[in-house]
């Protein structure tokens, strides 16, 4: 049913009309992996990785009729008080998966786009350094970035790299002293490893409140990422910026939807609310999930 809809709004022209509305805001895409792997493989149920001539045809869709821009871009036109280019989006990968270098980077770099990768920096540290295929092999879908890799693909075609927290654990879930290590030791890594100036951050499967926001403000964050549906206003709070999250299933109707923001509008109105989700503060032993939950790529 689902699908139909979104069939129906792209085909009579409603996803333009939402991206009209939206051109003034900036859509973040949150992409997991590009993979070699048939469209409907059973090797990942959940959707995270996105076939490879899907993701060429979701670059097409982008660049016939939207404008790339970085997550570092962002920040400079929100810091300056600038206005970006209308129909303006970024790229966003989380995990680091390897399938990054040996899939997506290539189509990437051959279209000159920007992108920022949020690395698990633990992960990154116990692959191995040495030379590697750089043709895919499924188990990319599985492995993550070395920081050797990660360094020679910031050198060669500029990709950005930030923090997806050094364990990827839910960070609402843990104690002071333990988020305060996951982030400010992911931070350092990127750092040294690097030579990130300032990094940024993607909570973990988008758990957030407004207080770990605080806490990444102050550790000297430039930015963090959620999971939450909706496009960002320039003045858009940079430690709750809202993400579209895009799977396997995510057809050019389908896409199209998502990067409109009309998926988030239909979401809004089905739920009773013109008002985007706020988080509060979690109180004492409660666990909160702000936006939607980072795996459920079908929504």
């Amino acid at each position: 049913m689902k699908k139909i809809l979104f069939t129906l709004l792209y085909s009579f022209g409603v996803t333009r009309l939402a991206a009209w509305c939206h051109r003034k805001r900036v859509i973040i895409l949150c992409y997991h992996g590009v993979t070699e792997q048939p469209a409907n493989s059973s090797h990942d149920p959940k959707g995270l990785h996105v076939n490879r001539l899907r993701f060429a045809a979701h670059l097409d869709f982008l660049q016939r009729n939207y404008n790339v821009v970085s997550l570092r871009d962002y920040l400079i036109a929100h810091n300056e008080g600038r206005s970006l280019q209308p129909y303006s989006v970024v790229l966003t990968f989380d995990d680091g998966f390897r399938n990054f270098l040996t899939v997506a980077a290539p189509l990437l770099a051959a279209l000159k786009l920007p992108a920022t990768v949020f690395l698990i920096t633990d992960k990154a540290s116990q692959e191995d350094a040495g030379e590697r295929l750089l043709t895919w092999a499924p188990e990319d879908d599985r492995r993550y970035l070395s920081w050797s890799e990660a360094r020679k693909l910031k050198e060669d075609y500029g990709f950005e790299f930030g923090s997806h927290t050094c364990s990827h654990s839910p960070l609402l879930g843990l104690s002071a002293a333990h988020t305060d290590h996951e982030l400010l030791h992911s931070f350092n890594r990127l750092v040294n490893h690097l030579d990130v100036e300032q990094p940024m951050l993607s909570y973990p499967k988008g758990e957030y409140s407004n207080l770990l926001a605080e806490d990444a403000r102050k550790l000297g964050y430039a930015c963090a990422v959620t999971t939450d549906r909706g496009a960002n206003e320039l003045k858009h709070d940079l430690f709750t910026l809202g993400r579209a999250l895009i799977g396997n299933n995510d057809d050019q109707a389908s896409f199209a939807v998502r990067v409109s923001g009309l998926r988030w509008w239909l979401v809004t109105m089905l739920r009773g609310s013109g008002r985007r989700h706020s988080p509060r503060p979690p109180r004492i032993g409660e666990k909160v999930r702000a936006g939607e939950p980072g795996l459920q790529l079908g929504e």
